[in-house]
């Protein structure tokens, strides 16, 4: 506010003559004075009270309380309650007061021409009214309105004249309050630019990543994820708000820096995610945003300080005060701001800029270029940014670092902020900043991991283990693989687990197998020269059973877990051997009534070994295998880990106690079926073998074969993790399924509206939709790279801790002999 009348006042001598003139410099200079003192030295707007309510719908209550208007004139009011109203028509005087010879009145009575817009006004009554044209309020008569305070000031002539006598008594300046409303549609002229509460004071929150929940299968599916986190309306709003906020603050910022990225800065965020959008740094580029927001939201946090103005604009509100309407949700009152230039303000104000400096270089330095595995100690939840680490993805970061915590700052104290940069040179000279793991954690929840995106996530994982081990960090790492498992094989030699109760009854079947075999064997190789000369085998029959034999027993490797990924082959060999000996044994008996003894002995020796066969002991060892291999390795899949595990976030680290997960991709884990060299040999040997029986004519031998192969027992295990779906079944209700998808979604929206809020209700429906196709839902190619960090998350908690559960009983555990005499007792309880 700008002094006019402290220049100079008069100063009276004695027997001096004194005029209007001097009087009323006088005046003038103590009134404006004393209208400075409250608006230079104290505040101006709603100092207390003056609150609105409505006892009834049709009344309106307005409460004691102070207010200052902006040209320093103080309102003090009394509760009072209105129940009429009428129309009012501002004085002219008022409105375009002649100060042509009062001169020293034009600072204060030329505003008031800023309220012509408002000369027809509706001024309202107290119950106790004489009013003759009083109109009681209506209900609902604010539901549209705001109510305001009206100081008005008139310039009265005091001149009474009587017939043709004219005394001049002069002037006088006249103030009432009126408390008037007018319609929401026309406060704007009388809003304060810059002080509108609901925009200046709104906060922003950031969505959370894949929610609503979606099952995430593919590494694709995590980075489309994180390139779909922040959609356009999200980044509009950020900018806008940004924008609205630097405009609130702007005339109390220091001209020497520079704001203006702060005007539009959705063009300079656009940038950046379209650079990166397709890199797997975009998970960086989504932290980047939630930095911004975060020091947009303490900017928003600070202004409820109230840092205090030195140079004000008078004219903001020099005659009127707003109360506020009926709508708590678009309610605007007239705010109280200080005044002063005290070095606690000057402070406050200082602190102010240091925080859009920071914004403005948050918005201008992403940047990703480390790749050190660092992990930073910070907190997590509901805490500032600036007393938070200072993450890697920043360049200038020195630079940074001086705007990161305005409490440090303006005491010199920077070089304790801790960040993934500290160990660079001219960071900071402390060990405890630089070497933070090795101090005192007890002060941080959350450990910021950084520097490992893009790397082989078996190395990855090696390395974190060893920093935990090393500085002793209370926190769990997984690796989940984002790939489709669903109908494929899975190669059983990645599991690294422990087979040792199967190895043993492997190690059992395999030798029994053997011996039997080779028992066959020197039976048959001891009584060659017999089976030849009965004609029961040839001398080259009896070399080719004899080779098969013994390539059988080679088959059974001496490790689990290099036959298993082999059963396939081997089962479809035992299955072909099973075939080759009920051919041997129908041949034998084909056209005899009578066998010898050599031959009952061949047969039985032969059937001991179809016995191996139909006990299928292998088969047994592999369905277990399988089983528990599904068991555990299904676990290690990212989309079976999200459907048990839920409250999976992504904030760059794990909080202390939880469970850090680094997403990768690797196919290579589907190994093809293919049937190894040397089985195919054997099975073309078995083959040729089996195709050299022959039982009567050529249709009779092709019917006693097909007869022979149908009663061997084939087993249908097969190594996937899922079955595909029947496509019989989809489509015999095909030609109905659209009635079927308005019927059950129809009735699903029913029982929905019933239990389950409106969002929830949007989110079942539409996935329900999905699911109602024809044909399953098939993944989009998995595009990502193979065997590296993806992106990373983290749970709150330790999920499925390793090491054994341990049962602490209180009290003592064994019993003790009691130390009762016979006395204690009946004696027919002995007896018993």
């Amino acid at each position: 506010m700008k002094a006019f009348n402290n220049s100079k006042y008069p100063v009276f001598e004695a027997d001096q003559v004194l005029s209007q003139k001097h009087l009323n410099s006088v005046v003038s200079y103590l009134e404006e004075q004393d209208r400075l003192s409250r608006t230079a030295l104290i505040g101006m707007g709603i100092v207390c009270g003056l609150e609105i309510s409505h006892p009834q719908p049709n009344q309106i209550k307005i409460g004691c309380g102070t207010a200052v208007t902006s040209l320093g004139y103080e309102i003090n009011w009394e509760e009072k309650l209105f129940t009429f109203y009428h129309d009012l028509e501002l004085s002219a005087n008022f409105l375009g007061a002649n100060y042509s010879k009062e001169p020293f009145l034009e600072p204060m009575l030329k505003y008031g021409s800023k309220y012509l817009p408002f000369k027809n006004a509706i001024e309202l009554l107290e119950t106790t009214t004489s009013e003759p044209l009083k109109t009681a309020i209506p209900n609902g008569f604010f539901n549209d309105k705001v109510v305001l305070f009206i100081l008005e000031t008139a310039l009265i002539d005091e001149k009474n004249c009587v017939n043709t006598n004219c005394d001049d008594k002069g002037k006088r300046l006249e103030f009432t309050v009126r408390p008037l409303v007018i319609k929401n549609s026309d406060i704007a002229p009388l809003l304060l630019l810059g002080f509108d509460i609901k925009k200046a004071s709104q906060k922003l929150v950031t969505p959370r990543y894949n929610v609503p929940f979606k099952n995430l299968v593919t590494g694709q599916q995590v980075l489309d994820g994180f390139k779909n986190w922040y959609d356009d309306a999200f980044l509009t709003t950020l900018s806008n708000q940004i924008n609205s906020i630097y405009n609130t603050n702007k005339n109390v910022l220091k001209s020497t820096s520079d704001f203006s990225s702060l005007n539009n800065c959705k063009t300079q965020l656009l940038q950046t995610i379209n650079a990166n959008k397709d890199k797997l740094q975009i998970q960086y580029v989504c932290d980047w945003i939630a930095d911004i927001v975060a020091a947009y939201n303490e900017i928003v946090d600070f202004q409820n300080q109230n840092p205090t103005f030195c140079c004000f604009d008078e004219s903001l509100f020099p005659f009127h005060i707003i109360l506020g309407n009926i709508n708590l949700e678009n309610n605007f009152r007239t705010p109280y701001v200080k005044t002063g230039n005290t070095d606690k303000e000057i402070l406050l104000r200082n602190k102010l800029n240091i925080l859009f400096e920071r914004l403005v270089l948050l918005i201008k330095s992403w940047s990703v270029t480390d790749t050190a595995i660092r992990i930073t100690p910070t907190i997590y939840g509901k805490t500032p940014l600036s007393k938070k680490s200072i993450p890697y993805y920043y360049s200038n970061f020195l630079e940074l670092n001086k705007k990161w915590n305005p409490d440090k700052t303006v005491k010199s104290k920077t070089n304790e902020i801790l960040s993934y940069q500290s160990e660079k040179p001219n960071y900071t000279d402390l060990q405890w900043v630089k070497k933070p793991l090795l101090y005192d954690l007890e002060p941080y929840n959350f450990f910021r991991i950084e520097g490992h995106i893009g790397k082989n996530y078996l190395e990855v994982l090696t390395e974190l283990s060893s920093l935990k081990d090393t500085y002793n960090l209370p926190f769990k790492a997984i690796a989940l693989n984002a790939v489709d498992f669903v109908g494929k094989d899975v190669d059983i030699t990645k599991h690294q687990g422990d087979w040792s109760d199967l190895e043993v009854d492997y190690d059992l079947a395999r030798k029994k197998v053997y011996n039997i075999t080779e028992f066959v064997i020197n039976w048959i190789t001891s009584n060659k020269k017999e089976i030849v000369a009965q004609t029961i085998m040839t001398d080259a029959t009896i070399t080719s059973l004899k080779n098969i034999l013994n390539e059988v027993k080679t088959l059974l490797t001496d490790d689990l877990n290099e036959f298993l990924p082999n059963y396939k082959s081997f089962y479809e060999i035992f299955k072909n051997l099973n075939i080759l000996f009920l051919f041997h044994r129908f041949c034998l008996l084909w056209g005899k009534k009578d066998l010898s003894i050599l031959v009952e002995d061949l047969i039985d020796h032969l059937d001991q070994i179809n016995e191996l066969f139909l006990e299928d002991s292998f088969t047994v060892l592999y369905d277990e295998a399988v089983k528990r291999w599904n068991t555990s390795f299904k676990d290690l899949f990212l989309s079976s880990f999200l459907q048990k595990n839920k409250g999976m976030e992504h904030h760059a680290g794990v909080s202390v106690g939880g469970t850090f997960i680094l997403v990768y991709s690797d196919s290579s884990i589907f190994k093809p079926q293919q049937t190894p060299p040397k089985y195919q040999v054997l099975l073309n040997s078995i083959q040729n073998y089996t195709d050299s029986f022959s039982f009567g004519t050529v249709e009779e031998t092709k019917t006693i074969k097909d007869d022979l192969t149908k009663s061997v027992l084939f087993n249908k295990t097969k190594f996937s993790y899922s079955d595909s779906y029947d496509a019989n079944a989809l489509k015999d209700c095909k030609n109905e399924t659209e009635n079927l998808k308005a019927n059950l979604i129809k009735v699903a929206q029913q029982n929905l509206s019933a239990n389950y809020p409106a969002h929830l209700q949007e989110f079942f429906l539409t996935n329900i939709t999905n699911l109602f196709q024809f044909e399953p839902s098939i993944l989009a190619e998995n595009t990502a790279p193979q065997k590296v960090v993806l992106a990373d998350f983290f749970l709150p908690y330790i999920q499925n801790p390793e090491g054994n559960s341990i049962n602490i009983v209180i009290g003592n555990t064994e019993t003790k002999l009691g130390d009762f005499e016979k006395v204690d007792f009946n004696n027919d309880d002995f007896n018993t």
